[in-house]
């Protein structure tokens, strides 16, 4: 059954439903204090794909955070919705963001969905779906017109 409430009924797995909360709760106040938190949330052995790359093992995913952090003013995440079904759960989430090269630093927001999957209590298969474009390259000031005047066109 796929619980499509913020709320997790007593079908999905209690350990996941903690592991969940960890989740959010990093990702609503993601900064470099939070990253201890990386192992009660991440299996050993997982891996992070995403538009930027592939990231292989907590030592990975630990430095790609922490490169993300270093880079940008703030980097938080508004989980707007939450599936499970058994071992797997997808989210709904609003980045929002601030790069000092981007916009003047002004704050910006992306959409995006993750698909996680968990072993042993811990995510160990994260996929995040985004508009690379609408993250960064459209916010460069020459490329962006390019990205979309492009879009534009696709466009019915």
């Amino acid at each position: 059954m796929i619980n499509t409430s913020p709320d997790y009924s007593s079908e999905t797995p209690t350990a996941h439903v903690a592991t969940l909360e960890g989740l959010k709760a990093f990702y609503r106040n993601m900064d470099s204090a939070s990253l201890s938190q990386l192992p009660d949330i991440y299996h050993s052995q997982t891996v992070l794909v995403d538009p930027v790359g592939r990231h292989e093992g907590l030592p990975a995913l630990k430095h790609y955070f922490e490169q993300l952090l270093a880079q940008t003013e703030y980097c938080r995440f508004d989980i707007q919705q939450t599936l499970t079904q058994d071992d797997e759960t997808v989210l709904f989430w609003r980045m929002i963001y601030a790069h000092p090269r981007l916009r003047k630093g002004q704050e910006l927001t992306l959409d995006g969905t993750s698909h996680l999957r968990f072993s042993e209590n811990r995510v160990i298969y994260q996929r995040d779906f985004y508009d690379m474009g609408a993250m960064l390259y459209e916010h460069i000031p020459l490329l962006g017109s390019v990205v979309r005047a492009v879009k534009s066109r696709l466009a019915p």
